[in-house]
């Protein structure tokens, strides 16, 4: 018994729990949003079932489950098996366009796949973006002698043009931007010099045009052109779900109307991309204030896990989990309030979709690893400055 009891609290003892449980009770609290959005006047204007409310929570228990599983495997032990996981996950997501299915909205962006018996959809690109982070953290542990060498910045460049490119030709610009943030983190992270840095910084501008002409669907094309105030001939109206979000938020005021008010202001996609829009008109400032504030605590956690972090392979798996979570909340926080263009991302843990949530849980099940199999007597060498050497 004493056995058991000692082997218990070495597990307990070594959980990031404050970084699991924040985590956690955004997902518990969307149980709350979505229920209130669910008794809503305009339930029937969305896509969001008593069905949804249910997978929501089952990827909030197996996910947690999953992050602690993944917390107690050592992180250099999953990096190494990416030859398994990797292609597995590139045919899971390939499938898609073969077998791929479509929302009402965007038909022609078939990126979910039917779970066959049970009606389930499962979004395959939230996954391969794991499968990235591991691969990448792979390479550059194993080129982290000749990181640098431009041969190799070309073939990191590479690695991380092929997801990119796929999501891309499937019609998901968002998650494609967020695979380009996940690369850029990760390569920072790992010591790009500032040479390369600053020849990105030129290159960027440079590439504007062509990813304006080759890129970019009329669609979104649209979407910018609307923020600069020009509205397209066809007559539709790209501002619509930007001015509804404003209008909730304004809606809200200080405190809100509550998040069981029948008749919140109306947002298309309210329950799942512009979830914080409903925040706002429920919860008013305060309410978005705290959620910001959690979230900052999540990414910051997850920065001072990639300072403990004694290899490569720690940190760049740390800074990649920061930009696909942190990244993407903040890319979707300033969409909804109008500073950015629909993108078409999603809140992490707090928007509707199982495959989602479990993908976010995964994430950080691996920074859960670096912190845990990181010395702790280490943890704090790694974080402080190293002392300067005398000079003889």
């Amino acid at each position: 018994m004493n056995v058991l009891k000692k082997a218990w609290r070495v597990f307990w003892d070594r959980i990031d729990w404050l970084l699991l449980l924040p985590c956690a009770g955004l997902t518990v609290f969307s149980l709350f949003l979505l229920t209130g959005l669910y008794r809503s006047v305009w339930v029937g204007s969305f896509r969001l079932t008593g069905r949804n409310i249910a997978t929501q929570g089952v990827a909030l228990a197996v996910g947690v489950a999953a992050a602690i599983i993944l917390a107690n495997i050592n992180y250099r032990a999953i990096v190494s098996k990416w030859k398994i996981y990797v292609p597995l996950f590139y045919l899971f997501f390939l499938s898609t366009f073969l077998f791929g299915v479509a929302t009402p909205a965007r038909p022609d962006a078939k990126r979910w796949l039917i779970v066959p018996g049970i009606d389930m959809s499962v979004q395959p690109s939230e996954f391969l973006k794991l499968a990235f982070i591991l691969s990448f953290a792979w390479h550059v542990h194993k080129t982290q002698d000749k990181f640098n060498h431009p041969l190799n910045i070309l073939l990191l460049c590479v690695h991380a043009f092929i997801p990119v490119a796929l999501v891309q030709v499937q019609g998901d610009s968002g998650t494609a931007l967020m695979f380009l943030l996940i690369f850029l983190s990760m390569v920072f992270v790992a010591g790009l010099k500032w040479i390369y840095i600053a020849a990105g910084m030129v290159a960027v501008p440079a590439m504007i045009p062509i990813i304006w002409t080759f890129i970019f669907s009329d669609t979104q094309k649209n979407r910018v052109l609307a923020m600069l105030g020009q509205l397209p001939a066809d007559g539709t109206d790209p501002t619509f779900q930007p001015r509804a979000a404003a209008q909730a938020v304004a809606n809200g005021g200080m405190i809100g109307n509550g998040i069981f008010n029948p008749s919140p202001t109306y947002v298309p996609e309210m329950y799942n991309d512009f979830i914080f829009a409903f925040i706002a008109d429920a919860l008013g400032f305060l309410g978005c204030a705290v959620v910001i504030l959690v979230i900052a605590l999540t990414g910051a956690k997850m920065l001072v896990n990639c300072g403990f972090a004694n290899d490569k392979q720690g940190q760049v798996i740390c800074a990649g989990v920061f930009a696909m979570i942190f990244g993407q909340s903040v890319l979707n926080i300033c969409m909804c309030l109008s500073l950015l263009p629909v993108i078409g991302n999603s809140l992490p843990f707090l928007s509707s979709g199982g495959s989602f949530v479990l993908a976010n849980f995964l994430g950080v099940g691996l920074v859960m690893s670096v912190y845990k199999h990181t010395k702790r007597k280490q943890k704090v060498e790694n974080f402080l400055p190293k002392p300067e050497q005398p000079v003889i």
